[in-house]
Protein backbone atom coordinates (compact mmCIF):
# COMPACT_ATOMS: atom_id res chain seq x y z
CA UNK A 1 0.00 0.00 0.00
CA UNK A 2 3.11 2.69 -0.12
CA UNK A 3 2.26 3.30 -3.57
CA UNK A 4 -1.33 4.59 -2.57
CA UNK A 5 0.61 6.65 0.34
CA UNK A 6 2.53 8.42 -2.34
CA UNK A 7 -0.02 8.54 -4.87
CA UNK A 8 -2.00 10.16 -1.76
CA UNK A 9 0.67 13.08 -0.51
CA UNK A 10 0.66 13.86 -4.61
CA UNK A 11 -2.91 14.48 -4.95
CA UNK A 12 -3.09 16.37 -1.66
CA UNK A 13 0.27 18.95 -2.91
CA UNK A 14 -2.44 19.08 -6.15
CA UNK A 15 -4.96 19.98 -4.01
CA UNK A 16 -3.34 22.43 -2.20
CA UNK A 17 -2.28 24.02 -5.67
CA UNK A 18 -6.00 24.01 -6.79
CA UNK A 19 -7.66 25.92 -3.84
CA UNK A 20 -4.41 28.77 -3.66
CA UNK A 21 -4.79 29.43 -7.41
CA UNK A 22 -8.74 29.12 -6.96
CA UNK A 23 -8.52 31.98 -3.86
CA UNK A 24 -6.46 34.05 -5.64
CA UNK A 25 -8.11 33.73 -9.32
CA UNK A 26 -11.81 34.85 -7.05
CA UNK A 27 -9.85 37.48 -5.67
CA UNK A 28 -8.14 39.07 -8.95
CA UNK A 29 -10.50 38.98 -11.48
CA UNK A 30 -12.30 41.87 -12.24
CA UNK A 31 -16.00 41.98 -13.33
CA UNK A 32 -15.60 43.66 -16.11
CA UNK A 33 -13.32 41.41 -17.42
CA UNK A 34 -15.93 38.42 -16.15
CA UNK A 35 -18.47 40.19 -18.21
CA UNK A 36 -16.48 40.56 -21.41
CA UNK A 37 -15.23 36.69 -21.29
CA UNK A 38 -19.59 35.88 -20.85
CA UNK A 39 -20.31 38.49 -23.67
CA UNK A 40 -17.50 36.34 -25.82
CA UNK A 41 -19.67 33.25 -25.55
CA UNK A 42 -17.71 31.29 -23.57
CA UNK A 43 -19.16 28.64 -21.82
CA UNK A 44 -16.77 28.61 -19.04
CA UNK A 45 -16.95 32.14 -18.02
CA UNK A 46 -20.81 31.18 -16.83
CA UNK A 47 -18.66 29.10 -14.06
CA UNK A 48 -16.49 32.34 -13.39
CA UNK A 49 -19.58 34.80 -13.07
CA UNK A 50 -20.84 31.91 -10.41
CA UNK A 51 -18.44 32.50 -8.70
CA UNK A 52 -17.20 36.24 -8.58
CA UNK A 53 -21.17 36.97 -7.33
CA UNK A 54 -20.87 34.40 -5.12
CA UNK A 55 -17.40 35.60 -3.59
CA UNK A 56 -17.25 34.82 0.38
CA UNK A 57 -19.28 31.59 -0.23
CA UNK A 58 -16.79 30.29 -2.51
CA UNK A 59 -13.79 31.77 -0.62
CA UNK A 60 -14.87 29.80 2.36
CA UNK A 61 -14.85 26.99 -0.10
CA UNK A 62 -11.48 27.34 -1.05
CA UNK A 63 -10.22 27.36 2.87
CA UNK A 64 -12.32 24.46 3.80
CA UNK A 65 -10.12 22.05 0.80
CA UNK A 66 -7.07 24.22 1.96
CA UNK A 67 -7.51 23.04 5.89
CA UNK A 68 -8.41 19.68 4.43
CA UNK A 69 -5.50 18.89 2.64
CA UNK A 70 -3.28 20.64 5.45
CA UNK A 71 -4.58 18.22 7.90
CA UNK A 72 -3.99 15.29 5.71
CA UNK A 73 -0.63 15.93 4.44
CA UNK A 74 0.15 16.15 7.95
CA UNK A 75 -1.19 12.97 9.02
CA UNK A 76 0.41 11.07 5.97
CA UNK A 77 3.30 13.65 4.41
CA UNK A 78 5.68 12.51 7.41
CA UNK A 79 5.45 9.08 6.91
CA UNK A 80 5.30 9.07 3.32
CA UNK A 81 8.45 11.20 3.12
CA UNK A 82 10.52 9.06 5.29
CA UNK A 83 9.50 6.08 2.88
CA UNK A 84 11.06 8.03 0.34
CA UNK A 85 14.11 8.94 2.19
CA UNK A 86 14.95 5.45 3.30
CA UNK A 87 17.86 4.33 0.81
CA UNK A 88 19.50 7.47 0.90
CA UNK A 89 19.76 6.56 4.85
CA UNK A 90 20.73 3.47 4.29
CA UNK A 91 24.08 4.65 1.79
CA UNK A 92 25.14 6.97 4.95
CA UNK A 93 26.90 6.05 8.17
CA UNK A 94 24.46 6.77 10.73
CA UNK A 95 24.53 5.41 13.99
CA UNK A 96 21.06 4.11 14.45
CA UNK A 97 20.57 6.69 17.87
CA UNK A 98 20.53 9.83 15.47
CA UNK A 99 19.22 8.19 12.02
CA UNK A 100 15.44 8.24 13.41
CA UNK A 101 14.99 12.17 14.63
CA UNK A 102 17.26 12.78 11.72
CA UNK A 103 15.03 11.32 9.28
CA UNK A 104 11.92 13.17 11.09
CA UNK A 105 13.40 16.47 10.73
CA UNK A 106 14.72 16.31 6.86
CA UNK A 107 11.34 14.49 6.08
CA UNK A 108 9.56 17.44 7.95
CA UNK A 109 11.53 20.15 5.71
CA UNK A 110 11.21 18.26 2.31
CA UNK A 111 7.25 17.89 2.44
CA UNK A 112 6.97 21.40 3.91
CA UNK A 113 9.29 22.86 0.95
CA UNK A 114 7.15 20.61 -1.27
CA UNK A 115 3.70 21.82 0.03
CA UNK A 116 4.80 25.47 0.04
CA UNK A 117 6.28 25.79 -3.56
CA UNK A 118 4.35 23.06 -5.33
CA UNK A 119 1.04 23.88 -3.69
CA UNK A 120 1.26 27.61 -2.65
CA UNK A 121 3.91 29.96 -4.49
CA UNK A 122 4.26 27.99 -7.92
CA UNK A 123 0.30 28.48 -8.33
CA UNK A 124 -0.21 32.03 -6.32
CA UNK A 125 2.58 33.26 -9.25
CA UNK A 126 0.87 31.26 -12.49
CA UNK A 127 -2.37 32.70 -11.45
CA UNK A 128 -1.10 36.11 -10.97
CA UNK A 129 0.53 36.51 -14.53
CA UNK A 130 -3.08 34.45 -15.55
CA UNK A 131 -5.60 34.96 -14.07
CA UNK A 132 -8.12 34.91 -16.77
CA UNK A 133 -7.18 31.58 -18.15
CA UNK A 134 -6.64 30.10 -14.11
CA UNK A 135 -10.18 31.72 -13.59
CA UNK A 136 -11.66 29.22 -16.45
CA UNK A 137 -9.95 26.46 -15.28
CA UNK A 138 -10.59 26.37 -11.71
CA UNK A 139 -14.58 28.28 -12.13
CA UNK A 140 -16.37 24.48 -13.02
CA UNK A 141 -14.68 22.17 -10.43
CA UNK A 142 -14.87 24.77 -7.74
CA UNK A 143 -18.37 25.23 -8.13
CA UNK A 144 -19.05 21.19 -8.13
CA UNK A 145 -16.85 21.09 -4.45
CA UNK A 146 -18.90 23.98 -3.19
CA UNK A 147 -22.07 21.83 -3.97
CA UNK A 148 -20.44 18.97 -2.41
CA UNK A 149 -19.44 20.71 1.01
CA UNK A 150 -22.45 22.85 1.07
CA UNK A 151 -23.40 22.50 4.55
CA UNK A 152 -20.51 22.86 6.45
CA UNK A 153 -18.90 25.67 3.81
CA UNK A 154 -22.88 27.33 4.89
CA UNK A 155 -21.98 26.73 8.74
CA UNK A 156 -18.33 28.21 8.56
CA UNK A 157 -19.13 31.28 6.37
CA UNK A 158 -22.26 32.13 8.23
CA UNK A 159 -20.19 31.87 11.39
CA UNK A 160 -17.46 34.33 10.13
CA UNK A 161 -20.15 36.44 8.72
CA UNK A 162 -21.41 36.96 12.56
CA UNK A 163 -17.77 37.48 13.96
CA UNK A 164 -16.92 39.96 11.30
CA UNK A 165 -20.29 41.79 12.06
CA UNK A 166 -19.54 42.51 15.77
CA UNK A 167 -16.23 44.30 14.66
CA UNK A 168 -18.53 46.53 12.58
CA UNK A 169 -17.69 44.88 9.04
CA UNK A 170 -20.07 44.81 5.86
CA UNK A 171 -20.14 41.63 4.56
CA UNK A 172 -21.53 43.57 1.26
CA UNK A 173 -19.05 45.28 -0.10
CA UNK A 174 -18.16 45.22 -2.99
CA UNK A 175 -14.06 44.50 -4.21
CA UNK A 176 -14.57 45.84 -7.14
CA UNK A 177 -15.43 49.10 -6.23
CA UNK A 178 -12.93 51.84 -6.99
CA UNK A 179 -12.16 54.74 -5.42
CA UNK A 180 -11.54 58.54 -7.80
CA UNK A 181 -7.78 57.90 -5.63
CA UNK A 182 -7.41 54.29 -7.41
CA UNK A 183 -8.74 55.20 -10.70
CA UNK A 184 -6.09 57.61 -11.21
CA UNK A 185 -2.96 55.28 -9.83
CA UNK A 186 -4.60 52.31 -12.54
CA UNK A 187 -4.57 55.22 -15.24
CA UNK A 188 -0.92 56.40 -14.25
CA UNK A 189 0.25 52.97 -14.58
CA UNK A 190 -1.22 52.65 -17.68
CA UNK A 191 0.29 55.16 -19.21
CA UNK A 192 3.47 54.46 -17.92
CA UNK A 193 3.16 50.91 -19.36
CA UNK A 194 1.94 52.54 -22.72
CA UNK A 195 -1.59 51.23 -22.61
CA UNK A 196 -2.68 54.77 -22.93
CA UNK A 197 -1.11 57.71 -24.86
CA UNK A 198 -0.48 60.80 -23.58
CA UNK A 199 -3.57 62.67 -24.86
CA UNK A 200 -5.70 60.10 -23.12
CA UNK A 201 -4.03 59.99 -20.00
CA UNK A 202 -4.70 63.48 -19.91
CA UNK A 203 -8.30 63.74 -21.05
CA UNK A 204 -9.02 60.74 -17.87
CA UNK A 205 -6.80 62.55 -15.55
CA UNK A 206 -8.61 66.34 -16.01
CA UNK A 207 -11.98 64.28 -15.76
CA UNK A 208 -12.02 64.10 -12.15
CA UNK A 209 -11.59 67.67 -12.00
CA UNK A 210 -14.62 68.36 -12.64
CA UNK A 211 -16.08 67.26 -8.73
CA UNK A 212 -13.47 69.50 -7.45
CA UNK A 213 -13.46 72.71 -9.40
CA UNK A 214 -16.61 75.30 -9.00
CA UNK A 215 -18.05 77.11 -11.77
CA UNK A 216 -16.44 80.49 -10.73
CA UNK A 217 -13.25 79.25 -11.52
CA UNK A 218 -14.12 78.82 -15.13
CA UNK A 219 -16.71 81.73 -15.91
CA UNK A 220 -16.82 84.55 -18.05
CA UNK A 221 -16.83 87.51 -15.09
CA UNK A 222 -19.42 89.74 -14.71
CA UNK A 223 -17.31 92.07 -15.45
CA UNK A 224 -16.83 91.13 -19.06
CA UNK A 225 -19.78 89.59 -19.79
CA UNK A 226 -21.32 91.07 -23.54
CA UNK A 227 -25.28 91.09 -22.38
CA UNK A 228 -27.99 92.76 -24.73
CA UNK A 229 -30.76 94.81 -23.30
CA UNK A 230 -34.18 94.02 -23.76
CA UNK A 231 -35.26 97.48 -25.37
CA UNK A 232 -32.82 96.24 -28.13
CA UNK A 233 -33.82 95.58 -32.15
CA UNK A 234 -32.78 92.97 -34.06
CA UNK A 235 -30.33 95.95 -35.58
CA UNK A 236 -28.86 96.20 -32.78
CA UNK A 237 -28.24 92.64 -32.25
CA UNK A 238 -26.24 92.73 -35.77
CA UNK A 239 -24.51 95.43 -34.85
CA UNK A 240 -23.45 93.54 -31.17
CA UNK A 241 -22.65 90.58 -33.02
CA UNK A 242 -19.84 92.53 -35.37
CA UNK A 243 -17.98 93.35 -32.35
CA UNK A 244 -18.06 90.47 -30.09
CA UNK A 245 -18.62 86.82 -32.11
CA UNK A 246 -20.69 84.91 -29.15
CA UNK A 247 -23.31 83.14 -30.35
CA UNK A 248 -25.76 83.41 -27.28
CA UNK A 249 -26.27 86.83 -25.34
CA UNK A 250 -27.99 87.65 -21.74
CA UNK A 251 -30.64 89.92 -21.68
CA UNK A 252 -30.57 92.46 -18.81
CA UNK A 253 -33.64 95.12 -17.93
CA UNK A 254 -32.65 98.40 -17.69
CA UNK A 255 -28.61 97.61 -19.10
CA UNK A 256 -28.32 96.03 -15.11
CA UNK A 257 -26.05 92.67 -15.01
CA UNK A 258 -28.06 91.76 -11.82
CA UNK A 259 -31.63 91.99 -13.72
CA UNK A 260 -31.13 89.66 -16.37
CA UNK A 261 -34.99 88.23 -17.68
CA UNK A 262 -33.26 85.26 -20.14
CA UNK A 263 -30.90 84.61 -22.96
CA UNK A 264 -31.17 85.27 -26.72
CA UNK A 265 -29.41 82.59 -29.26
CA UNK A 266 -28.61 85.05 -32.26
CA UNK A 267 -28.97 81.66 -34.37
CA UNK A 268 -32.80 82.17 -33.48
CA UNK A 269 -32.74 85.56 -34.72
CA UNK A 270 -30.76 85.01 -38.36
CA UNK A 271 -33.74 82.43 -39.31
CA UNK A 272 -36.09 85.00 -38.60
CA UNK A 273 -34.35 87.51 -40.94
CA UNK A 274 -34.02 84.97 -43.31
CA UNK A 275 -37.80 84.14 -43.45
CA UNK A 276 -38.52 88.08 -42.77
CA UNK A 277 -36.16 90.85 -43.25
CA UNK A 278 -38.90 93.64 -42.66
CA UNK A 279 -38.51 92.51 -38.88
CA UNK A 280 -34.68 94.16 -38.78
CA UNK A 281 -35.81 97.13 -36.91
CA UNK A 282 -38.45 95.07 -34.43
CA UNK A 283 -37.73 94.29 -30.52
CA UNK A 284 -35.33 91.07 -29.83
CA UNK A 285 -38.37 90.02 -27.31
CA UNK A 286 -39.76 87.34 -28.99
CA UNK A 287 -36.63 85.37 -29.42
CA UNK A 288 -35.87 85.88 -25.90
CA UNK A 289 -36.04 82.78 -23.84
CA UNK A 290 -35.65 81.69 -20.02
CA UNK A 291 -32.21 80.99 -19.41
CA UNK A 292 -30.92 78.72 -16.86
CA UNK A 293 -29.28 79.96 -13.68
CA UNK A 294 -27.06 78.34 -10.57
CA UNK A 295 -24.66 78.94 -8.28
CA UNK A 296 -21.53 80.40 -8.72
CA UNK A 297 -20.13 77.83 -5.91
CA UNK A 298 -21.42 74.61 -7.70
CA UNK A 299 -19.04 72.24 -9.00
CA UNK A 300 -18.49 71.65 -12.57
CA UNK A 301 -19.68 67.89 -12.36
CA UNK A 302 -22.98 68.93 -10.91
CA UNK A 303 -23.45 72.09 -13.14
CA UNK A 304 -22.30 69.56 -16.29
CA UNK A 305 -24.90 66.90 -15.27
CA UNK A 306 -27.75 69.89 -14.80
CA UNK A 307 -27.33 71.02 -18.35
CA UNK A 308 -27.25 67.46 -19.63
CA UNK A 309 -30.56 67.13 -18.10
CA UNK A 310 -32.03 70.56 -19.71
CA UNK A 311 -30.23 70.69 -22.55
CA UNK A 312 -28.71 73.63 -21.60
CA UNK A 313 -25.65 74.98 -23.12
CA UNK A 314 -25.16 78.34 -21.65
CA UNK A 315 -25.64 79.15 -17.88
CA UNK A 316 -25.68 82.36 -15.74
CA UNK A 317 -23.91 82.30 -12.85
CA UNK A 318 -25.13 84.06 -9.43
CA UNK A 319 -23.16 84.85 -6.30
CA UNK A 320 -24.37 84.29 -2.82
CA UNK A 321 -26.43 87.80 -2.72
CA UNK A 322 -28.39 86.96 -5.71
CA UNK A 323 -26.79 88.92 -8.09
CA UNK A 324 -24.98 87.87 -11.29
CA UNK A 325 -21.30 86.82 -10.88
CA UNK A 326 -20.77 85.76 -14.53
CA UNK A 327 -21.22 83.08 -17.18
CA UNK A 328 -20.40 79.66 -18.67
CA UNK A 329 -20.98 77.80 -21.15
CA UNK A 330 -20.49 73.93 -21.68
CA UNK A 331 -16.85 75.08 -24.09
CA UNK A 332 -15.33 76.33 -20.73
CA UNK A 333 -16.27 72.98 -19.13
CA UNK A 334 -14.88 71.26 -21.98
CA UNK A 335 -11.64 73.00 -21.80
CA UNK A 336 -10.97 71.50 -18.42
CA UNK A 337 -11.13 68.21 -19.87
CA UNK A 338 -9.04 68.91 -23.49
CA UNK A 339 -7.36 71.87 -22.75
CA UNK A 340 -7.96 75.77 -24.08
CA UNK A 341 -9.84 75.80 -27.16
CA UNK A 342 -9.23 78.58 -29.91
CA UNK A 343 -12.21 81.08 -29.33
CA UNK A 344 -13.59 82.92 -32.78
CA UNK A 345 -13.50 86.51 -31.18
CA UNK A 346 -9.93 86.26 -30.05
CA UNK A 347 -6.64 84.88 -28.64
CA UNK A 348 -6.19 81.94 -25.95
CA UNK A 349 -5.90 83.32 -22.16
CA UNK A 350 -2.45 81.67 -22.08
CA UNK A 351 0.29 82.15 -24.76
CA UNK A 352 3.19 80.79 -24.66
CA UNK A 353 6.29 82.15 -25.80
CA UNK A 354 8.62 80.36 -25.19
CA UNK A 355 9.87 77.48 -23.04
CA UNK A 356 9.14 78.15 -19.18
CA UNK A 357 7.34 81.69 -20.46
CA UNK A 358 4.26 82.74 -21.01
CA UNK A 359 2.21 85.86 -21.38
CA UNK A 360 -1.34 85.01 -19.56
CA UNK A 361 -4.40 87.35 -18.96
CA UNK A 362 -5.06 88.37 -15.60
CA UNK A 363 -8.93 87.03 -16.32
CA UNK A 364 -7.59 83.37 -16.48
CA UNK A 365 -8.99 80.85 -14.29
CA UNK A 366 -5.96 80.06 -11.48
CA UNK A 367 -6.89 76.34 -13.08
CA UNK A 368 -6.10 76.52 -16.65
CA UNK A 369 -2.77 78.97 -14.73
CA UNK A 370 -1.32 76.20 -12.79
CA UNK A 371 -2.21 73.64 -15.53
CA UNK A 372 0.11 75.68 -17.70
CA UNK A 373 3.16 76.22 -15.48
CA UNK A 374 2.72 72.60 -13.51
CA UNK A 375 2.16 73.79 -9.88
CA UNK A 376 -0.62 74.93 -7.55
CA UNK A 377 -0.65 78.56 -7.14
CA UNK A 378 -2.38 79.27 -3.13
CA UNK A 379 -5.73 80.87 -4.40
CA UNK A 380 -7.09 81.69 -0.49
CA UNK A 381 -10.68 82.08 -2.25
CA UNK A 382 -9.70 83.59 -5.56
CA UNK A 383 -10.05 82.32 -8.98
CA UNK A 384 -8.18 84.02 -11.40
CA UNK A 385 -4.33 85.21 -12.18
CA UNK A 386 -5.32 88.74 -11.24
CA UNK A 387 -6.48 87.54 -8.37
CA UNK A 388 -4.72 85.74 -6.79
CA UNK A 389 -1.80 88.67 -7.85
CA UNK A 390 -3.64 90.87 -6.20
CA UNK A 391 -3.67 88.62 -3.20
CA UNK A 392 -0.13 88.87 -3.07
CA UNK A 393 0.07 92.20 -3.34
CA UNK A 394 -3.28 94.61 -3.74
CA UNK A 395 -1.40 97.71 -4.85
CA UNK A 396 0.32 95.96 -8.16
CA UNK A 397 0.90 98.47 -10.65
CA UNK A 398 2.47 98.17 -14.04
CA UNK A 399 5.77 96.76 -14.53
CA UNK A 400 5.44 95.60 -11.02
CA UNK A 401 6.40 92.04 -10.43
CA UNK A 402 5.66 88.92 -7.67
CA UNK A 403 8.04 85.49 -7.21
CA UNK A 404 6.48 82.23 -6.57
CA UNK A 405 8.35 79.05 -6.65
CA UNK A 406 10.78 80.07 -9.06
CA UNK A 407 8.63 81.88 -11.74
CA UNK A 408 8.06 85.96 -12.12
CA UNK A 409 4.70 87.01 -12.43
CA UNK A 410 4.99 90.78 -14.47
CA UNK A 411 2.79 92.90 -14.70
CA UNK A 412 2.16 93.79 -18.58
CA UNK A 413 -1.11 96.48 -18.02
CA UNK A 414 -3.71 97.09 -15.80
CA UNK A 415 -7.49 97.24 -15.88
CA UNK A 416 -8.39 99.95 -13.52
CA UNK A 417 -8.14 97.93 -9.83
CA UNK A 418 -7.46 94.44 -11.97
CA UNK A 419 -4.67 93.06 -13.60
CA UNK A 420 -5.08 92.96 -17.24
CA UNK A 421 -2.26 90.89 -18.95
CA UNK A 422 0.86 89.38 -17.25
CA UNK A 423 3.93 87.75 -18.66
CA UNK A 424 5.01 84.59 -16.59
CA UNK A 425 9.00 83.35 -16.67
CA UNK A 426 10.56 80.77 -15.00
CA UNK A 427 13.74 82.28 -12.82
CA UNK A 428 17.22 80.72 -14.32
CA UNK A 429 18.38 80.88 -10.62
CA UNK A 430 15.25 79.30 -9.14
CA UNK A 431 15.08 82.33 -6.24
CA UNK A 432 11.82 82.08 -4.78
CA UNK A 433 10.05 85.42 -3.08
CA UNK A 434 6.35 86.28 -1.97
CA UNK A 435 6.28 89.92 -2.67
CA UNK A 436 6.90 92.32 -5.45
CA UNK A 437 10.27 93.76 -5.44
Amino acid sequence: MEWLSNLFVVVLILGTAFFVASEFAIVAIRKPTVASLVASGNKRALYVQKVTSNMNDYLAACQLGNTLAALAMGWVGEETMRGWLEPLFALLPLPASIEGPISIFVSFILITFLNVVLGELAPKTLTIQSTEKVALFIARPLVYWYRLTFPLNWVLNHSANLITRLFGAKNDADPDRMTPTELKIIFEDSYKQGLLNPQEFKYMKNIFKLGDVPAQEVMIPRTSVVAIDETATELDLLKLTSEHTYHIFPVTTDHDKDKIIGILQVSAVMAGLGKDQTIVNQSIKPFVRPGMAMFEGTVLEELLVKMQQKGESFVILTDEYGGTSGVTTIEDIMEIIVGDLEEVNGPKGIRKIANHHFVISGSEPLVSVEEALGFDLESSGVHTLSGWMLLQDFKLESGDTVFEKGWTFKVLSMNKNSVRQVEVKKNVAGKVRDKRE
